[in-house]
């Protein structure tokens, strides 16, 4: 686990500046669906509501982040990895909230197995193994999701430690140019 946090690759092949800037190409085209649900407003729940008008927010903060990556800017860096840690919670508790509605608080039986108990047995039994691989590939999308802000988090410290070096050199330098 250590190992992880030394690590200067994304995903033990990629260069982490890359790596960075895939995870955050790929959380730009994460939220970019966020205006196309908006259209569907009628069919819309209260909660999935609020969730797509957060993710048009975290829209712009993906952008931003872009941005800050092709400009190496060290603050706006820090604000993208504060704000995607944020949004590694935000999503590990939209998802569970809508898992736990769909699986247990929505009716998934069908009126035409009412009759026939073996065929609602087996539709049952289906609907349960298709619940295990749904939470199943969930939780392997939530730790990639936290994986990635891990690969950030070092990205950031490699920044700013590289940030931390230039003043540094510049301070040094300022003081040889002043003793000559």
């Amino acid at each position: 686990m250590v190992a992880i946090f030394k690590s200067r690759t994304c995903c033990g092949f990629i260069p982490i500046k890359t790596g960075v800037f895939i995870i955050t190409i790929f959380g730009i085209l994460n939220k970019i669906c966020a205006p196309f649900g908006l259209f569907m407003l009628q069919y819309v729940s209260a909660d999935a509501l609020l969730v797509y008008i957060y993710t048009l927010g975290a829209l712009g903060a993906f952008v931003a982040g872009l941005y800050g990556y092709k400009k190496e800017n060290y603050k706006l860096i820090q604000w993208y990895t504060i704000f995607y840690w944020v949004d590694c919670l935000v999503s590990t508790a939209t998802t569970l909230m809508f898992a736990i509605k769909w699986f247990v608080y929505t009716d998934h039986s069908l009126p035409s197995n009412a009759s026939d108990t073996l065929t609602q047995e087996d539709y049952d039994a289906m609907f349960r193994m298709e619940g295990m691989v749904s939470v199943t590939i969930l939780a392997i999308l939530r730790v990639v999701h936290i994986y990635f802000a891990i690969v950030l988090s070092i990205y950031y410290r490699t920044l700013s430690k590289t940030q931390y070096s230039k003043l540094a050199a510049a301070v040094d330098e300022d003081l040889n140019y002043t003793e000559a």
